[in-house]
């Protein structure tokens, strides 16, 4: 044979090898499920959480998502843009789909999801993953630490000993990507035009570090998990400009939350985010690859004598308490039962069995051939009283601890003050400051009517407000300031402490800040040093107290949005 037909028969096979792997990829489908369907079946909602539009680093619109979640046959979308609230109008029930709109805050410890929350329109969220947790709290929300371990190290989450009831994001759409490798990549964009969602389901990887993580925090306390699309429909090419891939509606078929309503969903908004929001937070469902298979058929319930206990429920141990597991399921699935995060028990079609004792338990259904689980449970926890309680109280909020006394004042705000207002030139700041007997208990303090300027009013890009002492201050071996403060409403501002720093780089000083909420009833705040960071390049990496250039409290438009105004009090500066 010659040389030239050899190398056209080998041309030829390797066009026809093409040919039979791109029939491969347009042709598949998810796998066909079998068997019954759950029994007792609770009010069923399927929909995708985390999504980012326009408003934030998103390449479309809410409108898009929206018309995207109706062809992806949807219940529910939850708009996560990040930082801020700018869609909450757009929330509300259309034609059966509940478009939620949340939050993804950013702290120093990696960022949050915050589902289901008011409005903070006073207020940004604080910056500190703890204080962005109380934020939470405080508007009534479902938090939970996203892409927790994540490709990008700035991502990670760092706080993992935060108490609180906070969840866990486990399987992160944007992170499976990031993690795939450029190989991955490359072949799933090859793939795209010929079958979105078989080249999407190529990219992913498994998520066992993070289920690693999941299972040492349900050790302390119950964790509900959750799954999240970090849907953006858009690969940034510069600053500015983006490819808008992929398109939003194959995303939403690869990854879903299942949500298990006790009651059939309110036929209002309101009530039926109220709904979402509760199950969710309960950990009441499971997240599912849905691009395999559909899902909406798993199961996973408790039984003793007749009763049920689902998914986020806790239950006694008892004799005769079994774990059951099953529903209409893809004919290779294998159902793996795991107790503490070890796998107890594996069958294919469904489980059966007496639970052993007391522990953490949850399901996973695993597919031949794919590395990441196909349906990933939430727990349910078999405990008696007093472990449960203990369960309990490690995932209760925190109860702050009362402020230590003062060893030092400095301020208490009766007659003179050494503190004076400062503010750019669009906003407003009352020169008048002090205020009798509007203190704690009637004392003296210094009231801060502000009206935070806009950057269309004329003033700089950055609007602030605030209250200033400078001059030299001595606070050798003091652990922290003490201040009391109050408000008309609910604001953050900064407490800021310069000290002496030759390579700063603000006039030969650095800028050391930590950010409060004010409530309208008088708090006692303690600021301990390691609280204050520096955002300064050129830091010497330590808060200095003997070196004290000046004092500050300041509204920004870090910490209130342009255009806020109100009243602040402040009463008895002090150091411990």
């Amino acid at each position: 044979m010659s040389r030239g037909r050899a190398g056209r028969l080998a041309l030829a096979g390797a066009l026809l090898l093409a040919v039979a792997l791109a029939a491969r990829v347009a042709l598949w489908r998810p796998l066909p499920v079998v068997g019954t369907a759950p029994p007792q079946p609770r009010h069923h909602l399927q929909g995708v959480l985390h999504v980012h539009t326009t408003l934030s680093d998103g390449g479309g619109t809410l409108a898009e998502v929206e018309q995207a979640a109706r062809t992806a046959g949807l219940d529910f979308v939850f708009v996560t843009d990040h930082n801020h609230l700018a869609g909450k109008q757009s929330e509300g029930l259309r034609d059966g789909l509940l478009v939620g709109v949340g939050t993804e805050v950013s702290t120093t410890g990696g960022h949050l999801l915050a589902l289901g929350l008011a409005d903070p329109a006073t207020f940004r969220f604080g910056g500190e993953p703890d204080q962005a947790l109380d934020d939470a709290r405080l508007l009534g929300a479902a938090a939970f630490a996203t892409h927790p371990i994540n490709a990008r190290a700035e991502l990670n989450w760092t706080a993992w000993d935060l108490p609180g009831p906070w969840g866990l994001e486990i399987f992160n759409g944007d992170s499976q990507w990031r993690s795939a490798g450029l190989g991955s990549l490359l072949l799933t964009a090859s793939q795209y035009a010929l079958n979105p969602r078989r080249a999407l389901l190529g990219s992913v990887s498994p998520p066992g570090p993070v289920l690693a993580r999941w299972d040492e925090l349900l050790a302390r306390r119950d964790v509900p998990a959750i799954t999240g699309a970090d849907a953006h429909s858009r690969v940034p090419l510069t600053r500015r400009r983006g490819l808008r891939f992929p398109d939003y509606a194959p995303l939403f078929e690869v990854s879903r939350m299942h949500v298990l309503l006790e009651q059939a969903p309110p036929a209002d908004a309101p009530g039926r985010l109220a709904a979402l929001v509760a199950a969710l937070r309960r950990g009441r469902g499971y997240l599912a690859l849905d691009g395999l298979a559909p899902a909406d058929g798993f199961f996973f319930e408790a039984r003793v004598g007749g009763r049920t206990w689902a998914m986020g429920d806790t239950v006694a141990p008892a004799a005769d308490l079994r774990l059951v597991a099953g529903g209409r399921l893809p004919e290779a699935a294998e159902l793996v039962l795991l107790r503490d995060g070890k796998a107890l028990s594996s069958a294919p079609a469904g489980l059966d069995l007496a639970a052993p004792g007391a522990g953490v338990y949850r399901v996973e259904a695993r597919l031949p051939g794919w590395p990441a689980p196909w349906v990933i449970s939430n727990p349910i926890y078999v405990f008696g009283p007093e472990a449960a309680a203990r369960r309990a109280a490690a995932g209760a909020w925190p109860v702050p601890a009362p402020a230590p006394p003062a060893a030092l004042t400095l301020d208490d705000f009766e007659g003179a003050s050494a503190f004076g207002p400062e503010k750019d030139p669009a906003s407003r700041l009352a020169a008048d400051l002090a205020r009798a007997g509007e203190g704690v208990g009637g004392s003296g303090a210094q009231r801060i009517d502000f009206r935070l300027g806009r950057p269309e009013e004329g003033g700089p890009p950055h609007g602030w407000c605030a209250l200033v002492r400078r001059g030299a201050l001595d606070l050798t071996g003091r652990r922290g300031l003490l201040l009391s403060l109050r408000a008309d409403g609910v604001y953050r501002l900064w407490l800021q402490v310069r000290d002496a720093n030759p390579r700063g780089s603000d006039d030969g000083s650095e800028t050391w800040l930590t950010s409060l909420r004010t409530s309208t009833e008088w708090q006692r705040l303690a600021l301990p040093v390691e609280r204050f960071r520096s955002l300064d390049p050129h830091s010497d990496g330590r808060l200095d107290l003997s070196r004290v250039t000046a004092l500050a409290l300041v509204l920004d438009d870090l910490t209130v949005p342009p255009g806020t105004q109100g009243t602040v009090w402040i009463d008895d500066l002090g150091a411990y």
